[in-house]
């Protein structure tokens, strides 16, 4: 008798599994089309015919991870009050990195040096700095800043990114766990702080360079 065969979609599970188990035990060197069928339990074809080789799986994995890294942050920004909304979602974004670091490392990191995202990936990665730009905008409104919240959210996104690499990376130079946390909660306060207060003095200074003009 014939063995089962597994639904097909299990199987493109069990592939994508298997190249982001790679990837965390044996790095971006060891991941070959070979190797995930090989750890998928399916032949070379099963890859190619999912994901049409190397490159679509890595996108793929990259695509899967902003898709629930977006699914966290969407859910941060419905619970969370308004006014924490920014906090929040830098919390958001630490916790979901550090629990999928294969993941974050193949999105914000090309850990796999080779791959080049599609336009169509990069949207979906921007959707996600795109809630930070929302929430950052909607806070610089309640407190009367008519900066660019684009810049703004930039500035934030980049140092989470930063503390999150350095975290993974074991480069941060923490005593333990507990240290760790409250060193980014008060890194957090005082970048959140600073630069939102930075876009409202830059926007006062403007409002008055502007003014100084007219009246000349």
């Amino acid at each position: 008798m014939k063995k089962p065969q597994p639904p097909l979609r299990d199987t493109r599970t069990a592939i994508l599994s298997a190249a982001i188990d790679i990837l965390h035990v044996h790095g971006a060197g060891a991941l070959t089309v070979r190797s995930v069928a090989t750890a998928a339990g399916c032949s070379t074809t099963g890859v190619y015919t999912w994901f049409g080789g190397k490159n679509g799986l890595v996108e793929a994995i990259f695509i899967d991870g902003f898709q629930r890294f977006g699914a966290a942050l969407d859910a941060t920004r419905a619970t969370a009050p308004g006014d924490h909304q920014v906090v929040g979602l830098a919390h958001a974004y630490r916790t979901w990195a550090l629990a999928n670091p294969t993941h974050y490392m193949v999105m914000f990191a090309r850990t796999v040096p080779d791959f080049c995202p599609s336009l169509d990936a990069l949207v979906t990665a921007h959707g996600t700095f795109q809630q930070l730009v929302e929430a950052t905008a909607a806070h610089m409104r309640r407190v009367g800043d008519d900066g660019d919240p684009t810049e703004v959210a930039h500035h934030l996104w980049a140092a989470m990114h930063g503390y999150v690499s350095l975290e993974i990376a074991e480069m941060d130079m923490a005593v333990d766990e507990s240290h760790r946390t409250r060193r980014f909660e008060a890194g957090l306060r005082m970048l959140t702080e600073g630069v939102l207060r930075a876009s409202s003095a830059s926007a006062a200074v403007t409002a008055v360079d502007v003014a100084g003009t007219v009246d000349r």
